[in-house]
């Protein structure tokens, strides 16, 4: 049996991974869903979640940069957080990654190349 490829949100919104652009994810489906993912494929020494981390690399952003420095790991909160030596390895993960990530930008009308 064929499964379509979406996920069910927090918020009761459906993710589809064909076209998130057409989604109805909302902020708080991206806070809730990083808040509960560890970095480091859990391997760490405490929960260090990727809303932690994104909030850190928002405090160290240039003021005009912080909204972009704190979404640069928003579609992990759909996709998961995976180890970037293995992240290596998927190429289509990569893809869709970069999918998710360019909705969740093109709707809060973030640029999708992310500046240095």
């Amino acid at each position: 049996m064929a499964v379509n490829p979406t996920i069910r949100l927090q918020s009761g919104a459906t993710l589809d991974f064909r076209n998130p652009r057409s989604s109805d994810f909302t902020i708080d489906d991206i806070a809730h869903g990083l808040s509960n993912i560890c970095r480091y494929a859990g391997q760490c020494n405490y929960f260090y979640s990727v809303a932690e981390h994104s909030l850190f690399v928002s405090e160290m952003a240039a003021p005009t940069l912080k909204l972009v420095a704190l979404m640069h790991d928003a579609a992990e909160a759909f996709v998961g957080d995976v180890s970037a030596p293995l992240k290596q390895l998927l190429p289509e993960y990569r893809r869709i990654e970069a999918t998710v990530q360019g909705a969740i930008l093109a709707r809060f009308g973030l640029p999708e190349v992310m500046p240095n």
